[in-house]
């Protein structure tokens, strides 16, 4: 996979945004339809792999071999942050926003759970089970869980409403099996 754009995501104005993975400059949609492009402040090869709507309106893209977050504010502003965490081995593929603003990286190749508080600090958590490939997206649960999606996991992962990390059995796996595109 060695594609401009790597994932979407829908701003609150109605705009769509590409998730750049190893294109140059951000690309949109809004809702008028006229398709444009936009300077980013970081690009490099496999930048980011997936985005999340902060509440405030901010479009995060979530690192995979990118060494620092990069977000549009709801204003159209595009600035850099620095992370905790980084590897040059797809570290996050996808994030998901918890019901109490918190936005988590899903792990792919790190070996450490990484979120953005809903003011902004940047932390990193312990992980139950880490695998290179683990990982590739996330789902919140009407419970509040963040569930991982397993790519190559042989295990559940699961991140409670209330920050607690646990494992739980899965009745098939295999190397790749679930996943929306080939990284």
């Amino acid at each position: 996979f060695d594609g401009a754009y790597s994932g979407g995501v829908l701003a609150p104005n109605g705009d769509i945004h590409f998730i750049p993975y190893s294109a140059n400059r951000g690309q949109k949609i809004p809702s008028s339809g006229a398709v444009s492009t936009y300077s980013l402040v970081y690009t490099t090869s496999n930048a980011y792999s997936g985005g999340v709507l902060a509440p405030n309106g901010d479009i995060h893209f979530i690192p995979y071999y990118a060494n620092r977050g990069q977000k549009i504010s709801s204003s159209g502003v595009v600035s850099t942050y620095s992370l905790v965490y980084t590897t040059s081995a797809g570290a996050y593929w996808g994030g998901v926003l918890a019901p109490n603003g918190d936005i988590h990286f899903i792990p792919g190749y790190a070996d450490r759970g990484q979120k953005i508080s809903s003011s902004g600090v940047v932390s990193t958590y312990s992980l139950v089970y880490t695998t290179p490939d683990a990982y590739a997206g996330g789902v919140l649960a009407p419970n509040g869980d963040i569930h991982f999606i397993p790519a190559s996991a042989n295990i559940g992962q699961k991140i409670s409403s209330s920050g607690v990390v646990s494992t739980y059995s899965l009745v098939y796996t295999t190397g790749g099996a679930y996943r929306s595109e080939e990284h």
